[in-house]
């Protein structure tokens, strides 16, 4: 039922999604910055999902006290809900920027994103009228405001509702490692010949069922789960960028030594193996911890 409310949306949401990414790209290094900052890049977490968290939190409180002052006649609480629905509209925008900033790098034409776009659009919408509700109280107006923020939440628990499906039917913005991080190699273990690995070109080797991207810097080799943890890209077809291999799906980049994070949409660290060259083989062991 979502899925066949959200496709005749699919072409605001390529649009959309384009655009978003079209003002990040013009923003330069800053924007990539920016968008470090807002997928979660620094907190190892989407941080929508955080925002997403106070802006429920602070709508639920709010709503609270409206009832305890509507419905049961409680007085001086005027000032503490006028407060809570600040911080809910407050929390709101950050939560659109930041959903918006995972959005743009859900695949075209899918039903992932058309149902994201949904549920964006419909918490947009929520947040509005919210907005419109703490303009009411800003004015003498909590009475009336009460109505109208009881409608923003109803929208707004809508819209979280299609955010959770999202997540648990899509997979959307997990660490796609999280519950395959691969085959462990206790002892030095060959994957490929040397010879057939090219100096400086991410290459794909395999670790029984798991498949690895393993990049060689003279006598030195490193080696990464080829599965990008942000979407599934495949790191062996990515480029180098100094010290970091970037995925060619949505760019994220990742430290060659450990797998560390340099830059997102992914948050999660990029599983990571001991590697060497011995002889005629490239061997690795782990993963590292």
């Amino acid at each position: 039922m979502i899925e066949r409310t959200a496709r005749p949306l699919a072409g605001l949401a390529n649009a959309l999604a384009n655009l978003v990414r079209g003002i990040y790209k013009a923003l330069g290094t800053p924007g990539r910055y920016l968008q470090d900052f807002a997928n979660g890049v620094w907190l190892g977490h989407p941080l929508h999902a955080v925002i997403v968290d106070v802006v429920v939190g602070a709508a639920t409180g709010a709503l609270l006290l409206d009832v305890l002052r509507v419905l049961f006649a409680v007085d001086g609480l005027e000032d503490a809900a006028t407060w809570l629905v600040g911080l809910t509209f407050l929390a709101a925008l950050g939560a659109v920027l930041t959903g918006l900033t995972d959005f743009k790098d859900t695949a075209p034409d899918s039903d992932d994103r058309s149902v994201t776009a949904l549920h964006g659009l419909t918490n947009i919408v929520g947040s509005l009228v919210i907005g419109v509700s703490l303009l009411q109280r800003l004015g003498g107006g909590h009475d009336g405001a009460f109505w109208v923020f009881l409608i923003g939440y109803l929208v707004v628990t809508v819209g979280a509702f299609i955010g959770g499906h999202v997540v648990f039917k899509y997979g959307y913005m997990i660490n796609r490692n999280a519950f395959a991080r691969g085959k462990k190699a206790k002892e030095w273990t060959a994957v490929l010949p040397v010879v057939e690995l090219p100096e400086g070109t991410p290459t794909r080797a395999s670790l029984g069922a798991t498949t690895l991207v393993v990049v060689r810097r003279g006598d030195v080799a490193y080696a990464l789960k080829d599965t990008c943890s942000h979407a599934g890209g495949p790191l062996s077809e990515g480029t180098l960028d100094g010290d970091s291999i970037v995925c060619p799906w949505h760019q994220s980049a990742f430290h060659l030594a450990d797998g560390r994070v340099r830059h997102g949409p992914a948050q999660t660290r990029q599983v990571a193996y001991r590697a060497r060259i011995n002889g005629d083989q490239v061997e690795v062991s782990g993963p590292m911890e």
